[in-house]
């Protein structure tokens, strides 16, 4: 009678045991990823598309242009040292047009600083929120259009 009752629940509750350990060592791989990982955006010198440092190991200073920080957004030039706080981007209203559509980043422009000899590019800043909200946009990079104003109330239109 006990040798029927462990053969029929000891797979059972083998297997649900298992599956809770599973989930639960998972859960605790994505917190720690998500708490303690650095998550940084990486622009080289020839290259418009950016990389994520958490794909690689470590990435050297020599081919980088930008180091990027999403919440809040930062471009820090790993050259460039300063004691300065981040300065902020000079642009009032930021607009992007791909086509027909219309994307309107006026309002993330305002928190986006940057730490360097340059400001960053048009298409630097498109990209680096294309990261941040996790939509890509990159197949277009070569029809886009960008409309800025900048703090003296310059209207630009550029192509990214």
């Amino acid at each position: 009678m006990f040798q029927g009752l462990y053969w029929t629940w000891a797979p059972y509750l083998f297997n649900k045991g298992y599956r809770c350990v599973t989930r639960l060592r998972r859960l605790t791989e994505v917190v720690y990823a998500e708490l303690l990982v650095k998550k940084e955006w990486i622009f080289f010198n020839n290259a418009a598309i950016p990389v994520n440092s958490e794909n690689f190991g470590s990435i050297e200073n020599t081919n980088v242009k930008w180091r990027c920080q999403v919440c809040p957004p930062r471009f820090v030039n790993p050259s460039y040292v300063s004691t300065e706080e981040p300065r902020h981007i000079s642009y009032l209203s930021f607009v992007v047009k791909l086509g027909e559509k219309e994307i309107d980043l006026s309002n993330w422009i305002n928190d986006v600083r940057y730490s360097g000899f340059e400001e960053p590019t048009a298409g630097e800043i498109f990209a680096l929120w294309c990261c941040e909200t996790g939509t890509s946009y990159f197949h277009g990079l070569d029809t886009m259009e960008v409309e800025y104003i900048t703090q003296m109330g310059d209207v630009f239109r550029t192509k990214i």
